[in-house]
């Protein structure tokens, strides 16, 4: 074999170990930018690990504070509306006790004796009950007696008469002895709208309101 021969053989030899040599540096590079890659990622997935288990702690404080608001303002509901539910009790009785005590005086003051008075009265009969605010037995000028039933509302409203119907009918179930005696049905309030005056006439129900000398009838042609 020739000496050039031989050189051509050890050039190309010399040539592929050199580029084997720089595609294996090449391979160590991408090798160790996969690693750095593979590294990083794990940290990333451990610090994504590590705030999502923060995450889910935060959220379970959170849940247990609202969980324990909501508590609270259920419990808070519930006693504003036994406040309220007492004090609209409260305004019920304190308009019972404005209005009730005055009939007997209303009753007079309309040109009639009085023969007995009851407020705040219940009657019943086989189980059922009725609560009455104030009954007033009273004589017109001829004798005649007249029962004058009030029934006391804070606002009156036009679905009073017919609660005020009911009252009567089962009043005179539970004492038929009033049957006798002309009865007067009365609707005493603070607020009476001014469309109520011509049906209440109609119905001959007399209305009473809140007025400079106490209490006030605003139809009392009703009871002539």
């Amino acid at each position: 074999m020739e000496t050039q021969e031989i050189e051509n053989i050890l050039q190309e030899y010399l040539e592929k170990t050199n580029r084997s040599m720089r595609e294996l540096e090449i391979l160590k590079q991408i090798s160790t930018d996969n690693l750095m890659a593979v590294l990083e990622l794990r940290k990333s997935q451990e610090l994504l690990s590590r705030e999502f288990r923060s995450f889910k702690d935060e959220m379970k404080v959170f849940k247990d504070e609202m969980k324990a608001f909501k508590d609270e303002m259920k419990a808070f509901k519930d006693e504003m509306n036994k406040k309220w539910g007492e004090l609209a009790n409260r305004l019920g009785t304190i308009t019972e006790d404005i209005f009730a005590p005055g009939i007997p005086h209303l009753v007079k003051s309309l040109g009639y004796t009085i023969k007995e008075k009851m407020l705040n009265v219940e009657f019943g009969k086989n189980g059922r009950f009725r609560q009455y605010d104030a009954l007033v037995m009273a004589e017109d000028e001829n004798g005649n007696e007249v029962l004058f039933v009030a029934e006391v509302k804070s606002r009156a409203r036009s679905e009073d008469f017919e609660q005020l119907k009911d009252l009567l009918k089962d009043l005179l179930e539970f004492k038929p002895t009033y049957q006798k005696v002309k009865i007067v049905p009365v609707l005493a309030a603070f607020k009476i709208p001014e469309d109520l005056v011509n049906l209440a006439s109609k119905k001959g129900v007399l209305l009473v309101r809140m007025g400079g000398e106490y209490l006030e009838p605003l139809n009392p042609e009703v009871v002539k």
